[in-house]
């Protein structure tokens, strides 16, 4: 069973969860990290390192916005993968903000990437766990995604640079871009 811990209220699981940001996310897909970890000074972002029996596995950062959770972050240990994890945190981001439209995003899916079946089963992962498309493509910092949702309404563009404003700051709404 994974339990979790807020870096809000333990700020030691960075040392956790830093290096499996930085390896597992591509520089250009993520803030620097010193960036990331302080924006969790905001009352509306959270941060959560989740353990089973001590040992880390993983983390997922959220963002809260109205009655939306935005799972901008969700990785598990390159050595704990394929062992469940990632559908129990999953789980428990949902149990914890049920009363909110889950929202995420994922690297798009299209024959044309070089990346195409990673793009395709991480999407798999996804639509196994709940999750199903939500009309919105974007384009952040140079990189197509498609957002996917979880819960009984679909998410705007208009919400999702909300969502980044409050987030991250106004700066943010100029490398966001939605894709037709």
């Amino acid at each position: 069973m994974v339990i979790n811990k807020s870096y809000k209220t333990d700020n030691s699981i960075r040392k956790d969860i830093e290096p499996l940001f930085i390896s597992a996310f591509p520089s250009n897909e993520r803030p620097p990290a010193d960036y990331f970890f302080s924006s969790f000074d905001k009352p509306n972002n959270h941060l959560y390192g989740f353990y089973d029996s001590g040992l880390f596995v993983g983390f997922s950062s959220v963002i809260i916005y109205k009655d939306i959770c935005y799972i901008f972050f969700l990785a598990v240990k390159e050595s704990q993968r394929n062992k469940g994890y990632g559908s129990q945190i999953l789980k428990q981001i949902k149990d914890m903000y049920k009363d909110y439209v889950l929202l995420l995003c994922y690297e798009d899916v299209d024959p044309s990437y070089g990346d195409y079946e990673n793009r395709k089963r991480r999407e798999q992962f996804y639509m196994k766990n709940g999750f199903i498309k939500n009309p919105l493509k974007t384009n952040e910092f140079g990189v197509v995604f498609q957002t996917a949702i979880n819960g009984n309404r679909t998410v705007s563009f208009l919400e999702y640079q909300e969502i980044f404003k409050n987030g991250f700051g106004e700066f943010t709404l100029e490398h966001l871009k939605e894709v037709k």
